[in-house]
Order: structure tokens, then sequence, then C-alpha cells
């Protein structure tokens, strides 16, 4: 029995996934979807949790490096379908362990997304209801993308973690896959470069009436900050979506008001004189 989602309609083929595959939506597919590595039996035994993560930590710069870091603040560029694809200016607002906040400078007005380690709000000029709370997938994500944010709590920030994946391939490089799982019950692969041992990918799931939908974060342009390298851009893909953040500054341990995690305040949309 196939479990029928929204996604089926629209692949063209007469055996339908319960997971829609971004790689066929979003371009040329690989010959496989690293996406849809699944556990096998037949996987070679490799390097464990532990050590994919431990190399991923030594990668980034050591774990004392990392524990330095407490907070930063990125300024660069936003494109997506809410900007018709224009680049626009952006700030993200991190702090440790799990607080972040992205401000989007549209046309419109400014979009909000924060999470306060608790509670996430979603906030756009444009939009009718001007400040949406966050709820089930979205605000597992918010907790999780705060998180991992600071990369040294990695292994802490999920659960029931296993390595018994194959190797994939992502834009011709092999990538070792681990998964845990995160507070809402739904797994999180992680895929890390096996010859640098940076993360390349991150795909999370949002448990939804017709099947798991998934969110893909690929992590790229790495530059060493304070001793610590940290991905200056990042691609954000689901099923109906794609956007990106291309970072040219990051100010990391700077002073973040404690508002700028706070829920936002309703804007009005901004008019054309």
């Amino acid at each position: 029995m196939y479990e029928v989602t929204c996604y089926t309609c629209h692949r063209g083929d007469l055996r339908p996934k319960s997971i829609p595959s971004l790689a066929q939506q979003y371009g040329p597919p690989a010959a496989e979807d690293p996406n849809e590595v699944e556990t096998s039996e037949d996987v070679p035994k490799g390097p464990s949790v532990d050590e994919v993560l431990n190399k991923y930590v030594g990668a980034l710069g050591g774990a004392d490096n990392l524990t330095k870091i407490t907070s930063f603040i990125g300024k660069g560029t936003y494109e997506g379908y809410d900007t018709f694809h224009h680049k626009v200016p952006v700030e993200v607002y991190a702090k440790a362990p799990n607080e972040r906040a992205t401000v989007v400078h549209t046309s419109s007005g400014d979009s909000i997304t924060v999470f306060d380690g608790r509670a996430g709000w979603i906030a756009a000029a444009d939009q009718l209801t001007r400040v949406l709370a966050m709820t089930g997938g979205d605000l597992n994500g918010a907790k999780l993308d705060g998180a991992l944010s600071f990369p040294g709590q990695t292994k802490q920030t999920l659960t029931d973690w296993r390595s018994d994946l194959p190797t994939v391939s992502i834009d011709g490089r092999n990538v070792q896959v681990i998964q845990g799982t995160s507070d809402g019950r739904t797994p999180v692969k992680l895929y890390f470069d096996t010859s640098s041992g940076l993360l390349v990918r991150l795909l999370r799931y949002t448990e939804t009436a017709v099947g798991f939908n998934p969110t893909q974060i690929d992590y790229s342009a790495y530059r060493e900050i304070s001793g610590v390298k940290l991905p200056f851009r990042w691609t954000v893909t689901w099923t109906d979506g794609q956007s990106s953040i291309e970072l040219s500054e990051i100010q990391v341990n700077a002073a973040i008001d404690a508002a700028r995690f706070a829920k936002p305040v309703p804007q009005p949309p901004k008019t054309n004189p």
C-alpha cells in the first residue's frame, strides 16, 4: 500500500512516494535523490555518529572555539518568491542556546521571523494577518534552526542518533549521512562532506495529514571568523518555495537587544507615494 499525498498528481509516476522529491522539483535530478537515502542492512559499517560529529566540530575550528561564540549578527542579502527573486537586505540575529530572528527588508515592508527559545512568530507587512504564531512543524523547525546556529551543541539537540545510512553524492561530492530525531519526533538528516567534514545539507520534515513534507537547507561559502568556520550562504527549499540568504559579514559575540527576540509588533504595509 502506498501513501498518497498532494505530490502524487504532479510527478507523472504510477507509483507515488509519500515524501516529495525537492531535487526533482527544483532542478535536474541526480541519478538518485540523496534526500531519499534510508537505512539498509547492506550498508558497509562506516564512521559512527560521534566520529562524524567530532570531525565536523574539528573542521569548524574545535570545541573550545565554538563554545566561545554565544551570539552573532549577520548582514547580507535575501532572495525568494516573496521578493520575486530580487535580492533585498537581510539581517540575522542569533543568541545561544537557540534564539534566532531574521529580518528581511522587502519593498512592502519588513518580513520578520522570530524564535525566542520557546515560541515563534512570523510577521509580514503585506499579509492580512500581520503576526502569525508558529505551531507544529513550523515551530519545531524554528527551534532546530536556532539550536543548530551554534553547531557545538548539535549532538545534544537531537536524539535517537543513527549512522547506518549509505554514503551518497551531492553536487559531485561524497557525503556521509547521519540521522537524529527532533523534539517533534520527526527524523532529521544531516549530510557532511566526507573530505572536509563540513555540514552541507540538513533535511527535516513536517508531519501533515497527508504525510511528511521535507524542508531542505543547503550550507556553503564557509569562512573563518574568530577561529570558527561559519556558512555565509544557505538555501532553504520546501515543496512550494525556495529562498537563499548570502551574508557579506558576520559579527560574533555581538550585544543583541532582547527585543530582537520578542514577539514582533505589527507593521503597516508600505504605500507608494
